[in-house]
């Protein structure tokens, strides 16, 4: 990383990176998006942005299918999100930003804006050490300013976190309390959102504690396909026992998909209790073997 990129990233809390993947890798992935749609997997859980509802893409009926739609973990399922999420180059950058390998814990794909309200994304993904979580959008297609584009606030990252009853996860019942902090510190730092305006292949990168959203969509036909990855350091993961997997030059966690129902969360909770007992024996057996 370069010393003027590095001070930026440092006061602003994110960095451009314009026409940083090529149209034919982007396409793939596009392909992808395409092809679980034709598909429906059951495996792949969306999240309606129309009626707020979780659930398994194989039930999403017909009607629906003119809601806008958040594609969750793709890259689970398909190389060519991983090819993209884990380039090289992205990961030595996201690297040099976290001081320690990057870790891919999740996906999102979008046709459409978001429209979502402002947040920072640590407070629901949050890391074991403060900080160290980095996302970065992925441009599929230029960005039409009716489009629904992604606002921000440059230097929101340097806003000391909100403390919840239970530590810096969000929780929902004392999520006004959050929002009235944070525009209170808004307030008293001066900061103005400013607009993202892309073209394919463009790169942002942000700070996990970077403020940020979607405006609303003016003109109702109009997509903004985009491709989001999020990035926990390789430390915070193996302290909390994921099952990582090596690919390219990066790592992913390897996990079910978003639980659905209460039984989904039962099975991940089972199946994080065997991995977590599997890998403390291993530690016993082979304890160089950190």
């Amino acid at each position: 990383m370069l010393a003027d990129q590095r001070r930026f990233w440092e006061e602003n809390g994110f960095l451009l990176l314009p026409r940083f993947f090529d149209e034919a890798a982007l396409e793939r992935v596009v392909s992808s998006v395409e092809e679980t749609w034709r598909r429906r997997p059951r495996s792949v859980v969306v999240d309606d942005l129309v009626t707020s509802r979780r659930r398994r893409i194989s039930e999403v009926s017909e009607q629906d299918r003119a809601h806008r739609f958040k594609l969750n973990d793709l890259y689970l399922e398909f190389q060519p999100l991983r090819e993209v999420s884990l380039d090289r180059g992205l990961i030595a950058l996201v690297q040099s930003l976290l001081g320690d390998a990057p870790v891919l814990c999740n996906t999102l794909n979008l046709q459409q804006s978001s429209e979502q309200d402002y947040h920072s994304d640590s407070i629901y993904m949050t890391p074991e050490t403060p900080g160290a979580l980095v996302a970065a959008w992925i441009a599929l297609e230029p960005v039409r300013p009716d489009a629904g584009p992604l606002v921000y606030y440059p230097g929101s990252h340097r806003i000391p976190p909100f403390r919840f009853s239970g530590g810096h996860h969000a929780v929902d019942a004392e999520m006004p309390q959050w929002a009235d902090y944070i525009q209170g510190e808004i307030d008293r730092r001066g900061l103005s959102p400013e607009l993202l305006n892309a073209e394919t292949g463009d790169v942002f990168l942000w700070h996990g504690n970077l403020l940020h959203g979607a405006r609303r969509i003016e003109n109702p036909g109009s997509t903004r396909k985009s491709l989001v990855c999020h990035y926990l350091t390789l430390g915070d993961c193996r302290r909390r026992g994921y099952r990582l997997r090596r690919e390219q030059s990066g790592y992913w966690i390897q996990r079910r998909p978003q639980p659905v129902t209460p039984l989904d969360r039962w099975l991940a909770a089972i199946d994080r209790r065997v991995f977590d007992r599997i890998r403390a024996l291993i530690f016993r057996l082979f304890p160089t073997k950190s």
